[in-house]
């Protein structure tokens, strides 16, 4: 029987993650399919270390760096990715000590640092020792949140500023927990629940999902790709956030619909399924192979309206003046309501890009408007929370386009919300209040 040590894998998948730029998303699977041979046991660990290691990294580092005379900035990119592995271990997993450290240990050893064994067990069994007395920043500042909760310390200070103190603590401990997977169920070819029963047959755990109707979430599910409900078109994944967005779109039988920054789809399948397949979706995006991606998709679900499209949506395109009754635009961002999916976003992003994507925001905006029939409607979404993206560009807009108003969605947000930007026409979505990605929704109509 083959071997695989799982520790190793999460070593060589926080590598390729940290030191190549990789997502996680697509490393996990990668090393998971390469790993196939692994217990479900142990790919649930490796996936628990990788994820949870890149959610705490701040605090890890941290904490070594309290310990360590060698500070993480200069070790050996290996010997910091055991390290860091053993201490989240050690830290937030329940593996004694001694265990987690004398794996990192062997491991140290095994991939030909023996000479720095005996470093890797001095720092690891301290901080076993120690961990009880390790010293915070005070508690109600900024750098606390920014170290115990591992959030870029400008982002932790953004979003005080937005929402204060709690609220953005708040934020941070619900980005910190691992999310389900939400699904959309493809009810033109399954029920809601029929697909229930065929996970539960499967072991998978099924919620059902909180706002939308056709909507479930799943825990203990694998490779939802391989899976034959999958490749049959019963579902695709979509977080209940971008379900919401479409809620709000209120698509309607019959109509041209555009969603003009769609790969990889997701929005676009809801609204093919919203209208029965009956209408117009024009799905467009600027990189040809997410236009395969999306094409496979629809494909694959039977939603025939669904027309992928090559289109820059910052270039002006006549074609489409006044052509279509909704148009949405989720729009390019800095994701950072997405970290609670996607840990490495909080360690690649410095905030530079927000200014960068602001002005790019505002070009497809205003694209967006004049494609709009009269009387029609336009969609503004992002799944990012920081307002010069989101309210900001709102504002900008009806400013400069007289002939939009907001319009009122209450009606679309569960009553327990209570947002009273609702009546304004939008919401932020904050992951800790929603049990969803950070989102931002807008709705504006086009006077008749």
């Amino acid at each position: 029987m083959i071997q695989i040590n799982p520790r190793e894998v999460a070593v060589d998948a926080l590598l390729e993650i940290l030191q190549e730029g990789a997502y996680n998303n697509m490393v996990l699977r990668k090393v998971l399919r390469q790993n196939g041979a692994m217990q479900q046991k142990d790919k649930a660990l490796v996936t628990e270390m990788v994820n949870g290691t890149l959610r705490n990294l701040y605090y890890v580092d941290y904490v070594i760096n309290q310990f360590s005379k060698t500070k993480t900035e200069k070790m050996k990119p290996l010997i910091l990715a055991v390290m860091r592995l053993s201490v989240y271990q050690m830290m937030f997993m329940n593996i004694p000590d001694s265990a987690a450290c004398n794996e990192g240990v062997k491991l140290v050893e095994s991939r030909g640092y023996r000479q720095l064994k005996g470093f890797a067990n001095g720092v690891l069994r301290t901080i076993g020792r120690e961990k009880d007395k390790i010293s915070l920043p005070d508690e109600n500042t900024a750098e606390y949140l920014h170290v115990v909760y591992s959030h870029p310390l400008w982002l932790v200070k953004m979003w005080i500023a937005y929402y204060g103190f709690e609220e953005t603590k708040a934020i941070c401990i619900a980005n910190n927990k691992a999310p389900d997977v939400s699904i959309s169920v493809n009810t033109l070819k399954i029920s809601t629940e029929e697909l229930t029963k065929r996970f539960e047959k499967r072991g998978i755990q099924v919620k059902p999902g909180m706002y939308a109707d056709d909507a479930l979430h799943l825990k203990g599910s694998a490779d939802l790709g391989r899976m034959e409900e999958f490749t049959k078109g019963y579902f695709h994944v979509q977080d209940e956030s971008s379900q919401l967005a479409v809620k709000i779109l209120d698509p309607q039988k019959g109509e041209s619909i555009l969603d003009l920054c769609a790969a990889p789809g997701g929005k676009s399948f809801t609204i093919a399924k919203t209208m029965e397949n009956t209408g117009k979706v024009v799905s467009g995006d600027i990189y040809e192979h997410k236009i395969e991606l999306m094409a496979d998709g629809a494909n694959r679900l039977g939603y025939t309206i669904v027309q992928p499209t090559l289109q820059d949506a910052t270039v002006w395109n006549d074609a489409y003046v006044e052509s279509f009754d909704r148009v949405l635009v989720d729009a390019p961002c800095s994701g950072f309501g997405l970290i609670g999916k996607k840990p490495d976003i909080r360690l690649k992003k410095s905030g530079v890009e927000i200014d960068d994507l602001v002005p790019v925001q505002k070009d497809i905006l205003e694209n967006a408007g004049r494609y709009v029939k009269a009387g029609g409607v336009l969609v503004y979404s992002t799944c990012t929370l920081s307002r010069k993206e989101n309210e900001k560009n709102v504002e900008w807009f009806l400013a400069n386009n007289e002939d939009f108003v907001a319009e009122d969605i209450s009606e679309y947000i569960p009553k327990e919300w209570s947002v009273e930007t609702a009546k304004a026409g939008y919401i932020a979505l904050l992951p800790h209040i929603s049990g969803t990605d950070g989102f931002f929704v807008s709705k504006l109509r086009r006077k008749g």
